[in-house]
C-alpha cells in the first residue's frame, strides 16, 4: 500500500500562522479523493518546477485557475508535499489554509494524502508555493549508475491511479480535467519530455519562478529552462514528465521514439516500433481522428513499473517492450488505443476503470488485428483469457474485484490493479459485438467516442448510451450480471483459432511428458511460448522443466514474457537450480507485471521454505531502492502477506 510519506509536522507547520477553520461537510466526487463536488474543478495549472537533482526533490508553485470566481472553502489533495505559502497571485498576500483527513483527527489518511483546504473569497485563481518530498510515490530519482547510460541522472512521474498529488497539489481524480502549462529548470546538459507540446528551451529568466525559488538558483548558469504547453483538457494522472540524457529519432512526420540508455537503445527502439505511424493511421480508420496531434514515444530506464502509460503526445514505455523482432509494438497497440479510450473519454473514477482499460483492451487487438494479422489478434485473446482465469483465483477470496464495477472506498487502487477490467472488459465487449455484428457495433463505438469526447464518465452513463443507440440490447445480454456479477459470466468466450487450439493442446501433452517436437515450434514468438507456458500445470517434475529448458533456452530468453512465464514454472516446480535466475531478473527490471508473479510464487504458502523466504527477504533489500516507488510498495505488500 502507498504511504503517504513525509512527516505530518512538516506538512502542517506552515499552518500554524493562518487561522484555521472547519469546512462544512464534503460530497466526495470519488473515494480516492478529497475534491469536493459543490466546488469548481480548476480549468487550468500553471506550474514552475526546479528540478534537485542533488536533494532529489522539486521545488515549485501551482497557480490554479478556475472556471469562476468562488468563495469558501477550496480542497485539492496532497500527499508528500511541504506547503510553504498559498497566495492571492495578484496581492501574494496569504490565504488561509489547512490540513485534514477524511477521518478528520490524523492529517494523513494512508490512501489518499491529505486534504489542503483553503480559504477563498471571490477568488478566480490560487497560488501554491511547494516542494516535494523524497517518499514522493509518482517520482523516481535515479542516480547514473542506475540508467541504461550511467552518465547522467534521470527522474521521471508515473501518475496514475492516485499519484498526481505528490508532484503538484490538485483535484487528483479522473472527474477534473486540466489544461497546464509548465516550466521546467533542470542541469544544463539534460533535456526534459512532457506529456504536452513543447514551446522552447531557453535560459532562465530572473524573477520567473518568484515566490517560489530564488534567481540565484533558478538562474545559476549551469541550468536551463525547457517550456511546455498541454491545451486540451487532461485527467490529472495523465501528467507527466521525464527529464535526463535523452535522445529521439523520427519515425514519422507525427511519431518519434525517445530513449534514455544511448545510441544503441535508441537504435533498436526505433527498429521495433517502425510501424507507429501505421498503427495511427489504423487507429483512425477505426475510431475517428486522432485528436492529439503528435504520438510519441519515450523508453524509460527499466524500473519502470508498467509496460507503458498512455500519457498523451508522449507515451512512457519499459525497454523490456523492445524485443528485436517488432511483436513488442502490441504494447504500444494498447497505448495507442488509450488516445481515443481513456485519454478522449476517461473513467470517472477508479471504480469505473474497466471503461478504460477494458476499451482499450478491445481497441488494442482490432487494430493488431489489420497490422498483423487474426491469428496474432487470437493469441493475445488467448493470454488474455488465461490471465482473466487466473486473476478469478487471485481474488477467491474477495470477489468484489473480479466484478466491472467495483467498489473501492477504503482501498488502495495500486493493491487491486489486475487484468480483470482489461480482460472482462474486452469479454463483454466483444460479447455485444457477438451479438450486433462487428459493422454495427463499430457504428456504435465511433459514436459513442464522438458523444463523449474530453469527458470522464460512469459506467452507468455508457450502460444508459448503449441502451439507447442498441434498442432492447438489455433482452439479450444480462448487462447487469456483466457490470455488478462476479466471476466470468457464462456467455464469456475462449478464442477458437487454429493457432491458438494446437498451442493449448500441446501444452496438455506436456503434462503426459511430451515436450514439443522443434519442427512444432519453430516459427514461434515470445507470444506462442508465452501462451504455452501459461497453460502448463503449475508443478511439474524438475526433471521435466530442466529438459524444457535445456532444449529451448527459455531461461534465457530476451523475451521478459518467456523468461518470467518459465521462471515461474520453475519457482512452483521447485526447481532450486533456476534461483540465481529469478534473483537476477528481480535486480534487472521494475515492471510489475514480472514482479509481482515472481515474488509471489516465491513465497506462495506451502511452497515456500524458510531458507527461500530468507533469500527473496535479501534479494528485496538489495533491489528495493532500484524499484519506482510504486513497485516497491507493491512489494512489501507482498511479503508481508506471505511471510
Amino acid at each position: 500500500m502507498a504511504t503517504s510519506g513525509g512527516s505530518t509536522s512538516r506538512q502542517t507547520k506552515p499552518c500554524l500562522s493562518h487561522r484555521q477553520f472547519l469546512s462544512p461537510a464534503m460530497a466526495p466526487v470519488d473515494p480516492h479523493s478529497f475534491a469536493d463536488s459543490s466546488h469548481p474543478f480548476a480549468s487550468h495549472v500553471a506550474l514552475t518546477l526546479y528540478l534537485d537533482f542533488s536533494s532529489s526533490s522539486i521545488l515549485g508553485s501551482a497557480l490554479l485557475s478556475l472556471p469562476c470566481r468562488h468563495s469558501g472553502s477550496f480542497t485539492l489533495d496532497v500527499r508528500s508535499l511541504n506547503i510553504s505559502a498559498v497566495l492571492d497571485p495578484e496581492s501574494l498576500s496569504s490565504l488561509p489554509f489547512s490540513f485534514s483527513s477524511s477521518a478528520g483527527g490524523s492529517a494523513i489518511d494512508p490512501i489518499k494524502g491529505s486534504a489542503l483546504t483553503i480559504r477563498l473569497s471571490s477568488h478566480s485563481s490560487v497560488l501554491i508555493v511547494f516542494s516535494t518530498s523524497t517518499s514522493s510515490s509518482a517520482l523516481q530519482w535515479l542516480s547514473p549508475a542506475q540508467t541504461s547510460s550511467r552518465s547522467h541522472p534521470f527522474v521521471f512521474t508515473q501518475c496514475q491511479a492516485i499519484h498526481a498529488r505528490s508532484v503538484f497539489p490538485c483535484q487528483d481524480t479522473p472527474a477534473a480535467r486540466i489544461r497546464y502549462s509548465s516550466r521546467l529548470n533542470l542541469p544544463r546538459p539534460l533535456s526534459a519530455v512532457m506529456s504536452a507540446s513543447k514551446i522552447s528551451r531557453r535560459d532562465p529568466v530572473a524573477g520567473e519562478a518568484h515566490p517560489a525559488v530564488p534567481d540565484s538558483l533558478w538562474c545559476a548558469a549551469d541550468r536551463i529552462v525547457e517550456e511546455f504547453s498541454m491545451d486540451q483538457p487532461i485527467p490529472p494522472y495523465l501528467f507527466a514528465f521525464a527529464a535526463g540524457d535523452i535522445g529521439s529519432r523520427d519515425l514519422g512526420p507525427r511519431t518519434r521514439v525517445y530513449a534514455e540508455g544511448g545510441a544503441e537503445v535508441l537504435e533498436a527502439a526505433a527498429r521495433e516500433f517502425a510501424g507507429v505511424e501505421e498503427m495511427v493511421k489504423v487507429g483512425e480508420a477505426l475510431f475517428g481522428p486522432y485528436e492529439w496531434e503528435r504520438f510519441d514515444l519515450l523508453v524509460l530506464p527499466p524500473s519502470f513499473p508498467y509496460g507503458g502509460m498512455e500519457n498523451p503526445r508522449m507515451v512512457f514505455l519499459t525497454p523490456t517492450v523492445i524485443k528485436g523482432d517488432a511483436t513488442g509494438a502490441q504494447v504500444v497497440a494498447h497505448e495507442l488505443a488509450h488516445s481515443w479510450t481513456g485519454n478522449l473519454i476517461t473513467n470517472k473514477t477508479n471504480e469505473d476503470f474497466w471503461l478504460n482499460e477494458g476499451f482499450t483492451t478491445y481497441a488494442e487487438r482490432r487494430i493488431v488485428e489489420v497490422v498483423q494479422g487474426k491469428d496474432r489478434a487470437d493469441l493475445n485473446i488467448g493470454i488474455g483469457w488465461r490471465g482473466l482465469n487466473e486473476e478469478m483465483e487471485r481474488f477467491k477470496d474477495n470477489m468484489e474485484f473480479t466484478k466491472l464495477k467495483t467498489k473501492q472506498e477504503g482501498v488502495d487502487p495500486d493493491d487491486i490493479y489486475s487484468q480483470v477490467p482489461y480482460e472482462k472488459g474486452f469479454q463483454f465487449l466483444w460479447r455485444i459485438e457477438r451479438e450486433i455484428g462487428r459493422q454495427a457495433f463499430d457504428e456504435f463505438l465511433k459514436k459513442y467516442i464522438a458523444t463523449f469526447k474530453f469527458q470522464s464518465i460512469d459506467t452507468e452513463t455508457f450502460i444508459e448510451f448503449l441502451k439507447k443507440y442498441v434498442p432492447g440490447i438489455e433482452n439479450q445480454i444480462n448487462l447487469q450480471l456483466w457490470i455488478e456479477g462476479t466471476g466470468i459470466p457464462s456467455d464469456a468466450m475462449e478464442p477458437v483459432s487454429m493457432i491458438y487450439t494446437k498451442i493449448v493442446s500441446l501444452a496438455n501433452e506436456f503434462k503426459h511428458g511430451r515436450m514439443p517436437r522443434e519442427d512444432e515450434v519453430a516459427d514461434w514468438h515470445g507470444q506462442e511460448w508465452e501462451l504455452y507456458l501459461e497453460n502448463l500445470p503449475n508443478s511439474v517434475e524438475p526433471s521435466q522443466v530442466a529438459a524444457l529448458d535445456s532444449c529451448y533456452k527459455l531461461s534465457e530468453s530476451a523475451d521478459w514474457e518467456v523468461k518470467v512465464a518459465f521462471l515461474q514454472l520453475a519457482i512452483s516446480s521447485r526447481c532450486k537450480e533456476y534461483f540465481g535466475a529469478v534473483e537476477k531478473a528481480l535486480k534487472q527490471v521494475g515492471r510489475m507485471k514480472y514482479l509481482r508473479p515472481l515474488y509471489t510464487a516465491a513465497l506462495c504458502q506451502g511452497r515456500a521454505d524458510e531458507e527461500q523466504k530468507m533469500l527473496v527477504r535479501r534479494i528485496f533489500a538489495e533491489a528495493r531502492e532500484f524499484y519506482h516507488p510504486i513497485a516497491r510498495s507493491v512489494v512489501e505488500s507482498i511479503i508481508a502477506k506471505h511471510m
